[in-house]
């Protein structure tokens, strides 16, 4: 097992791939730092192509003020301005960023945002939300989805798994809580619903915790009841699960190392590190251990490394062609 392939990393600023090549990750994400003219990104892209076959190469592309690439590419307004002309807007808008996404040489946008904000403290989802109807919220989803997975092949990613709309803590910085009743849940998960039925390729597990569903406070990144229990089981989704930024505040008490081993036994199969390389190095050689000593089994490994494979089949591949 090449277990690097079950990391997406960030670059440094400089677009330096000297960590990639040695590396081999599965995946690289673009944060803004890493942004460039349209044309230096898709030789970008080519080098990473060159360094890992089939890479996936994936950025935050939902408009609004999380849109890491702009120069030379379309700049797009929040998600809820884009949903204000209708269904079909949306679903135009998708295949706009998608033809530019595969000519860019990336193969996987981590959009649609599928929160629902309806916390009064809410910071972080706002206008970045299609609506503040779910059954609305969903439909753009799915419309959003069609749009980036169709002609173009670029896969979408639904993401924040299991809401984050619902909490008033940014997880960057603290761990959200989801205080409510499961059927108080149940809206949120709505927009996920409508997701997978549209056949989304991916979905992002974010750093929330919901007691109701595991008493543990484990976050729904590291949570095996969440994970495995309601996205796979419950929702009945098979693809890709990945994992937000397993930096980010919200898991500063814990380890690399440990994170990356919970987040897999939980059901997570992509696990990203966005900016230390040596994180990500601590974390891969943690499950390297894991996998030795009994707490990880083989079987869940290579079910994740087998996810990943899928997905490369059906969009890295054929967008790197």
């Amino acid at each position: 097992m090449n277990l690097s392939q079950l990391f997406m990393v960030g670059l440094p600023a400089d677009n330096d791939l000297s960590f990639v090549r040695e590396f081999k990750p599965g995946g690289v994400i673009l944060m803004g730092r890493n942004a460039r003219p349209f044309d230096e990104i898709a030789q970008l892209s080519r080098q990473l192509a060159e360094a890992v076959e089939n890479i996936i190469i994936a950025s935050d592309h939902e408009g609004g003020r999380v849109q890491r690439l702009k120069e030379g590419f379309e700049v797009l307004p929040p998600a809820r301005d884009v949903a204000s002309l209708g269904v079909d807007n949306v679903r135009q808008v998708a295949e706009r960023v998608a033809k530019e996404f595969k000519g860019a040489g990336l193969n996987l946008n981590f959009a649609p945002v599928c929160d629902v904000p309806t916390h009064q403290g809410d910071t972080v989802i706002g206008k970045r939300a299609f609506s503040t109807n779910f059954d609305e919220a969903g439909q753009f989803a799915a419309a959003y989805i069609e749009g980036l997975q169709g002609e173009s092949r670029v896969g979408a990613c639904a993401k924040h798994f299991p809401g984050h709309g619902g909490v008033g803590v940014d997880s960057h910085f603290g761990m959200p809580t989801f205080f409510g009743q499961r059927d108080e849940l149940e809206p949120h998960l709505k927009p996920f619903r409508a997701s997978i039925q549209a056949g989304v390729s991916a979905i992002m597990v974010a750093h929330i915790a919901v007691p109701e569903i595991d008493p543990s406070g484990a976050p729904a990144s590291l949570s095996h009841p969440l994970i495995s229990g309601v996205l796979r089981e419950e929702l009945g989704f098979d693809g890709l699960i990945v994992s937000d930024d397993l930096e980010m505040g919200a898991l500063e008490t814990i380890s690399p190392g440990a994170i990356a081993v919970r987040a897999l036994n939980a059901g997570c199969d992509f696990l990203l590190f966005c900016h230390s390389s040596q994180k990500a190095i601590e974390a891969r050689d943690a499950v390297e251990k894991a996998l030795s000593d009994g707490r990880l089994e083989p079987a869940r490994v290579a079910e994740a490394l087998s996810r990943i494979v899928a997905w490369r089949r059906a969009f890295a591949a054929v967008t790197q062609s």
